[in-house]
């Protein structure tokens, strides 16, 4: 459970924005519209940013734009907690992001395990060892993601990396509900993110104590109360706001969850374009469904 009363008993312990990031017209990042979603997202009260993942198409962009992606965030948020995520396809490129991390005085680094070569487990946790070695001391969070990532981790491969000194918790994005109860058991004193927004209740019910989401971006608020209430023994009210934050996502879903989210916060008048960074579509009002509505009423 996330304790709200004492939001900086553990600065990473709590609700992490997975931050997108701004293009402009010809597909660069935006770094002004980039201060702008960071304005909107600490307006809703979350306090968390996880910097360069998935929603932030991190892998799209060359060691250069993710380092200078964090040097704007590390500017814009303040106090907040920040996490950067490092996972790269190659090792040393993952090692130059944590150095940089480290340089920005970031709360943690995170990472994939490698992508797209086929590697064994003891390769996947040398990778991890590496970008521990680069992090000068800075805390590791593990990026469990297997439906994406094609790596699956079973209970004993990440209570392995979670043995490595350095290595602070995971970011689990996983279905597997008893595997995040299993390691909220076996590990109570490491942090546990919950990964699918869909399922931060259940989440947080297993075991959880902070969560990292991409729809925290534009339903940040609502996450916040769905945690008090589920803190508070609410869990009927709690399960409602979920349900209502699910509705968005079915929606968000159906017409592809980042180019949606982009479009969501064109429309709100967050950032200056709905642009993602090709291969990933772009969504114009032909294409975007119910999303026109759903930003009308976020805006209101």
């Amino acid at each position: 459970m996330i304790t709200m009363q004492d939001p900086k008993s553990n600065r990473l312990m709590r609700l992490h924005a997975a931050l997108m990031t701004p293009c402009d017209a010809e597909e660069n990042i935006s770094h002004a519209c980039l201060r702008r979603l960071v304005a909107h997202v600490k307006g809703q009260g979350i306090d968390g940013f996880y910097v360069g993942g998935s929603t932030g198409e991190g892998l799209l962009h060359s060691v250069a734009e993710r380092i200078a992606t964090f040097e704007t965030v590390a500017e814009a948020a303040g106090d907040s907690a920040r996490i950067g995520h490092v996972g790269a396809i190659a090792t040393r490129d993952a090692q130059v992001l944590a150095r940089a991390c480290a340089t920005l005085r970031y709360d943690a680094v995170s990472a994939i395990p490698p992508i797209y070569f086929p590697h064994g487990k003891d390769e996947i946790f040398g990778y991890y060892q590496d970008i521990l070695s680069a992090a000068a001391g800075m805390p590791l969070i593990i990026y469990n993601i297997p439906a994406m990532s094609g790596v699956s981790f079973t209970l004993e491969d990440l209570g392995r990396l979670l043995e490595l000194p350095g290595v602070v918790g995971i970011k689990q994005t996983a279905i597997d509900m008893y595997q995040m109860e299993q390691l909220a058991r076996a590990f109570p004193g490491k942090v546990l993110l919950n990964g699918y927004d869909e399922m931060l209740l259940a989440g947080l019910s297993m075991g959880a104590n902070g969560g990292i989401g991409s729809t925290y971006n534009v339903l940040g608020a609502a996450y916040l109360e769905l945690v008090r209430l589920q803190g508070a023994g609410q869990p009927a009210a709690a399960l409602a706001v979920q349900s209502k934050c699910n509705a968005v996502i079915d929606e968000l879903v159906r017409v592809g969850v980042f180019p949606g989210l982009k479009y969501l916060l064109h429309r709100m008048g967050v950032v200056a374009t709905p642009v993602c960074r090709r291969p990933l579509a772009i969504l114009t009002a032909a294409t975007s469904g119910r999303l026109d509505q759903i930003a009308a009423e976020l805006a209101a």
